[in-house]
């Protein structure tokens, strides 16, 4: 579990903000849910048999004799608190987005740790023309947040018929094959057949790769229709049958988004239909597609394909530089901080600290773009100071223009 210290917060937060931006844009609304649930939530949602729950959960039982995990995924949360509050009592369908810090007690790998963080959205109560939706905003996002390398991948696992034939098929091969799958499969193949087409183990992948798919569950004829709508879109895909994701509440069209600058770990982001989860849960009956994606992977992708991606952060950034401290000079600095700020801007201050030499040293070892000086001269004339330290160029700027100047300046306007 890492921390995240200035220098680098500044690129989730980036993120954070093109988030919000685009998903508030297409009729999202955020949600926050509580880190802690019931363990018997996920083991309701996510399936005992998945690795999630069978191997990778945060549990343990509380002061009040409480089992309590810290959650692995928030789907299961976000369906908990829909039925909970009643949300779906006062609207006929609901479309949500959510940002936070997740756990699994899994080996860390590749932008992954134990502690790692998501971006996920879901369309509650909506019908079939959902899937392409929730696809559509996954792929486009990551074209906005700047990612290259873009692969989608697609699988259809069919309804909860399809899904228990598809289920009683795959059991009937692996068990010709049993041999020759590791420990790990074979015990999937007892409790949850449909966990094999994860494996990773070399040794199981000829056995997985020779399934003979089209023979026994053909691709339905509404994933036909979907790939139509994809395709004129301009929204490439590749269909992959062995693509099931780790979750056992699927049971319709699932999807994964690989990406360039990850190596191995190359998947960014996933999600899929599932119709069942409000029902398993206690509500009635609820059509739900959705998906997630990792910050930390998302993050690692894009400057392993730019080192130069975060560059611009630096320009959108003002140092203030106080050079006297009577009160009105540095309520006069806090406010134009704070109107900054509210325009989109960082903002920083050197508490204390009145030499500009000082906030010089201090503005160029923590590369920043802009410096604003506020002396006591400038103060009486109601202008300031701004200096562009790459250029190595100064202009005086009066009061009321500050802020169209570093809009203009910066490109924000």
């Amino acid at each position: 579990m890492d921390d995240i210290l200035p220098g680098e917060i500044e690129k989730w937060q980036w993120l954070e903000e093109k988030a919000r931006v685009f998903f508030e844009a297409g009729g999202f609304r955020e949600i926050r849910t509580p880190i802690l649930e019931p363990t018997e939530l996920f083991i309701r949602s996510i399936g005992q048999t998945s690795d999630i729950v069978h191997k990778e959960m945060f549990s343990f039982v509380d002061r009040g004799e409480r089992d309590m995990t810290m959650r692995p995924e928030m789907t299961a949360s976000v369906a908990r608190a829909v039925l909970e509050k009643g949300l779906l009592k006062t609207a006929k369908s609901l479309r949500l987005y959510y940002i936070g810090p997740m756990f699994r007690a899994e080996r860390p790998q590749a932008g992954r740790k134990r502690q790692f963080h998501q971006i996920g959205v879901e369309i509650v109560n909506e019908g079939a023309n959902a899937d392409f939706e929730i696809i559509a905003q996954a792929y486009r996002f990551l074209q906005y947040a700047g990612l290259k390398g873009i692969t989608l991948n697609l699988n259809d696992l069919g309804g909860e018929n399809d899904r228990a034939k598809m289920c009683e098929w795959l059991t009937a091969y692996f068990s010709m094959e049993k041999a020759r799958l590791c420990k790990d499969c074979q015990w999937r193949l007892e409790k949850n057949v449909l966990r094999v087409l994860d494996c990773k183990v070399p040794g199981c992948q000829p056995v997985i790769e020779s399934a003979p798919w089209e023979d026994f569950f053909p691709l339905s004829g509404y994933f036909t229709e979907l790939s139509k709508k994809l395709e004129a879109d301009g929204i490439p895909f590749l269909v992959n049958r062995r693509l099931v994701r780790g979750l056992d509440y699927y049971n319709g069209v699932v999807f994964e988004i690989t990406a360039e600058g990850l190596g191995a770990q190359n998947a960014v982001a996933g999600g899929g239909r599932y119709d069942h989860l409000y029902q398993d849960l206690g509500g009635s009956a609820t059509p739900c597609t959705g998906f997630s994606l990792g910050m930390e992977r998302l993050l690692t992708a894009l400057e392993n394909q730019d080192s130069m991606v975060f560059d611009a952060l630096a320009t959108d950034r003002v140092y203030i530089a106080p050079l006297e401290d009577t009160a009105e000079l540095l309520r006069f600095c806090r406010e134009k901080a704070i109107a900054l700020r509210a325009a989109g801007m960082r903002t920083e201050q050197c508490p204390g600290e009145f030499s500009l030499t000082q906030h010089l040293r201090k503005a160029n070892q923590d590369g920043w773009r802009y410096m604003m000086i506020v002396g006591p001269e400038e103060f009486q004339k109601k202008i300031v100071v701004v200096k562009d330290l790459e250029k190595r160029e100064q202009v005086e700027v009066g009061n009321e223009q500050i802020i169209p100047y570093f809009m203009k300046v910066m490109g924000l306007c």
